[in-house]
Formats: structure tokens, C-alpha cells, sequence
């Protein structure tokens, strides 16, 4: 497989940013995500129980773990928040913008903040590759994540960057899709 380069032009939006934000951290380990909601489901049902039959009779420890249960379920909710909040509010500059991803065998390089200002990332810093049904979301080992909306590509792109992905990443693909 040898694919010269894949040009992709998508409009910056607030939506995607969040989307990555929260499947990093809610979604990217269904495992915890699937936790988290079993305990936060018996907390709830411990809490409810507790009032149903009288607070006083089960000031006890399983209800002080279900109030600490429902409190760090919700502290994770917050901090995902308002970590979106600060990633959009960041790139505001650029909401609306079409800005372009160029991908080859070489490597990837994103269009910035300023039109035109390119950075290239290394094949080797790719840390993971996601295809969901949406969305291909590619984080590599710098601070950098690139989000790459479906609904900007035709099919023949998206099998090419499906291979080129795996390719690269290795046993670090995740396909979802």
C-alpha cells in the first residue's frame, strides 16, 4: 500500500473538540465508563434505601461510600466539562475556519491557529488511532490530538486513512466504527 497523501479540509467546531474531550475521558476505556455507571447505580440504590427506610438507622459506611461514589462521579463530570470548555474557549480563533490535515507515509501535518502555520507530527509519536462511527481521533505522544470528522471525507479517503492508520499505528488502532 503506497498512498502519496490524503488531504482532508474540515471547519473548526466546537462540537468536535468536545467530542474528543469527552471520549478521552469517558469513552476511550469502556471498561471504566462501565464501572463507573455499575457504582454509581448501587450508590444511587443505597442512598434511595437509605431514606426510604430512615437516614438515621444506616449512617454506616455503605452509605458513606455511595455519597463518596456519587461525589467522584460527578467531580470527573465537572473536571471533563470544563476541560471542553477550556479547549474550545482556546481555539476560538479558529471556530468556523476550514483548516486542512495532510496525511502521508512521512508523516501528518495540521493546519494551526493562523492560517497557513502547519505543524508535521512524526509517525513515530503516534501514541493511539481511533475510527468511530464519526469521527477518526489520532492522539500523538506531544500534547497533540488531531480529530478528523467523517462527514468531511469521501469513502475512498476513509479506507485509505483506515489502512494508512493501521499501518502506522500498529496494534494501536482501535476501530470502533
Amino acid at each position: 500500500m503506497n498512498i502519496e497523501k490524503i488531504v482532508v479540509k474540515k471547519t473548526v467546531a466546537a462540537k468536535d473538540y468536545r467530542y474528543a474531550i469527552y471520549f478521552n475521558v469517558l469513552l476511550r476505556n469502556r471498561f471504566m465508563l462501565i464501572g463507573m455507571g455499575i457504582l454509581s447505580a448501587i450508590a444511587v440504590a443505597e442512598i434511595v434505601y437509605c431514606i426510604a427506610t430512615g437516614i438515621a438507622n444506616h449512617l454506616n459506611y455503605m452509605l458513606l461510600s455511595a455519597v463518596l461514589i456519587i461525589g467522584f462521579t460527578a467531580y470527573i463530570l465537572y473536571k471533563t466539562e470544563k476541560t471542553a470548555r477550556k479547549a474550545v474557549k482556546n481555539a476560538e480563533g479558529m471556530m468556523g475556519q476550514t483548516r486542512s490535515v495532510i496525511f502521508s507515509e512521512a508523516n501528518v501535518v495540521a493546519e494551526g491557529q493562523e492560517k497557513g502555520d502547519y505543524t508535521p507530527m512524526e509517525w513515530d509519536s503516534l501514541s493511539k488511532a481511533y475510527e468511530l462511527k464519526n469521527y477518526f481521533i489520532i492522539f500523538f505522544t506531544a500534547p497533540k490530538t488531531i480529530i478528523v470528522p467523517k462527514e468531511y471525507m469521501d469513502f475512498d479517503q476513509m479506507r485509505d486513512l483506515t489502512k494508512l492508520l493501521q499501518k502506522k499505528a500498529n496494534d494501536n488502532f482501535i476501530k470502533r466504527a
